[in-house]
């Protein structure tokens, strides 16, 4: 196995799906967790000082992501963690672009990443492995395509309380964001969710 093919198969012992994409002269290990009751990676919440704690994915995703950065590390490349636990919530980096680019899955109605597996489930995290390039495992493209896992279903786009939805496209993201609430004095947050939640393909 080549180097790339090596850091797939190591990713996937740790993670539901994994794929390489590219990024201004480095590779991107796109890594897919799915998200269930007893892994709650949307456990988040802000604190007074407007900081994100993403506990979720403190728990359950900082030591997978320490252990395969390790072992790429040892493999002598040079390897960082995106963001924080891999997410980058600075939004400088789209996760679910480079998902579909890496072929993790394709773009939903619901305008979220797809998996044939585990529908919208899967939560993204990443680590960059600088100045390297690796061949890419999907076809390299951000397109939004008709989704074939889709068909004519519109569960998602039905259930969506903005009205903010159309096929493969959120029309309005101020006002999906709007859809984020506090629930109580320590920040705990509630997302809506529905467009996930009701995706057959997420049951």
């Amino acid at each position: 196995m080549n180097t790339g093919q090596n850091i797939i198969t190591e990713a996937l012992r740790l993670f539901d799906a994994a794929g390489i994409a590219a990024d201004r002269g480095d590779s991107l290990v796109i890594l897919g967790l799915a998200t269930s009751p007893d892994r709650d990676l949307d456990d988040f919440y802000r604190d007074r000082n407007g900081f994100f704690h993403l506990n979720g994915f403190a728990a359950h995703v900082a030591p997978r992501l320490y252990e395969l950065e390790k072992f790429i590390k040892e493999m002598g490349l040079p390897v960082e963690t995106v963001g924080w636990y891999g997410y980058p919530l600075e939004g400088y980096l789209n996760l679910k672009q480079k998902a579909v680019e890496a072929g993790i899955g394709q773009w939903g109605k619901n305008a979220m990443v797809i998996n044939k597996e585990f529908g919208s489930r899967l939560r993204l995290m990443s680590l960059r492995i600088t100045d390297t390039v690796l061949p890419i495992t999907g076809f390299g493209q951000d397109a939004h395509l008709e989704n074939p896992l889709c068909k004519d279903c519109t569960a998602c786009i039905d259930a969506c309380p903005a009205g903010v939805l159309k096929p493969y496209y959120i029309t309005n993201h101020n006002a999906c964001l709007a859809n984020v609430e506090y629930t109580n004095r320590h920040g705990k947050i509630t997302c809506c969710d529905r467009c996930w939640t009701v995706c057959p393909l997420s049951r």
